[in-house]
């Protein structure tokens, strides 16, 4: 279970390094690239796969062709071993040498399932990273209207968006932090998810939070968080987490002293 979120990080400490050397432009257009490339394998299957990497390699070499040597910093990262999916867990090293080896022959690649979760999760978290890119771009022409900023919306708070990735994680991908998966990981997945820049774990707010996930407001306070964010996934039908939070909501309010539980008391099950 912890193998897809272990190579998901790994991808995306390659998408890093890949398009930070180039400008906002040339970052948006790997972005896209990359996009395509993992739009293709979302049809991967393993009789067809002959006909799904001929279209992945036109792509490539056109990439190629287009910025020749510059592309150097793009190329060195080698997307192309997490395509290969028979053998990216150890091209990609997500195994020690010797763990790897004493795996049986069917758990040394990504099972059909694995292969579509990876897939599914890596262009969910990119196409989030390129409205990021583009949220810094400047605007096309000269003339270009500049729309009036919205007003904050005071209601939306940095603890309520974690409380909701927390429990999205937790049920549509079963990542919990401190029990199956390191907090420091989780953390910098929370920074790209929000559009938060991330320099260190030592400096991380969004990290000292989610440690604490999702307790880190208490009592009344806990209680109108998790009461915001529940509606979000009830208009999903996503049960489990309205049940998780239901349960969450419960246990607030039993800590609650006498006097306070008392106008929740029609909530309690």
């Amino acid at each position: 279970m912890h193998i897809v979120p272990l190579l998901v990080e790994r991808f995306f400490e390659d998408y890093d390094a890949a398009v930070q050397p180039y400008p906002l432009p040339q970052q948006l257009e790997l972005t896209e690239h990359l996009l395509h490339v993992l739009t293709i394998f979302r049809k991967y299957q393993p009789d067809e796969q002959e006909s799904i990497f001929a279209q992945y390699r036109e792509k490539e070499e056109a990439l190629l062709k287009k910025y020749g040597k510059t592309i150097k910093p793009y190329f060195d990262r080698q997307f192309n071993g997490y395509f290969y999916f028979r053998t990216v867990l150890a091209e990609k090293g997500i195994f020690e040498q010797e763990v790897f080896n004493n795996l049986p022959g069917d758990q040394q690649g990504l099972t059909l399932d694995e292969t579509h979760q990876f897939i599914q999760v890596c262009h969910n978290s990119l196409s989030n990273a390129k409205i990021f890119l583009y949220l810094q771009m400047e605007p096309e022409g000269a003339a270009a209207v500049v729309p009036e900023p919205a007003e904050p919306d005071n209601e939306m708070t940095k603890a309520r968006q974690l409380l909701a990735i927390f429990y999205l994680l937790k049920t549509s991908f079963a990542i919990e932090h401190r029990d199956t998966h390191s907090v420091s990981a989780v953390a910098q997945l929370v920074h790209l998810l929000t559009g938060t820049k991330f320099t260190t774990t030592q400096n991380s707010d969004i990290y000292k939070k989610y440690t604490s996930m999702p307790n880190y407001n208490k009592g009344e306070q806990l209680i109108a968080d998790l009461q915001f964010i529940q509606p979000y996934f009830n208009r999903l039908n996503m049960q489990e987490a309205v049940q998780l939070i239901e349960e969450e909501i419960n246990r607030a309010i039993k800590d609650l002293p006498a006097g306070a539980r008392n106008k929740y008391r029609n909530k309690e099950i």
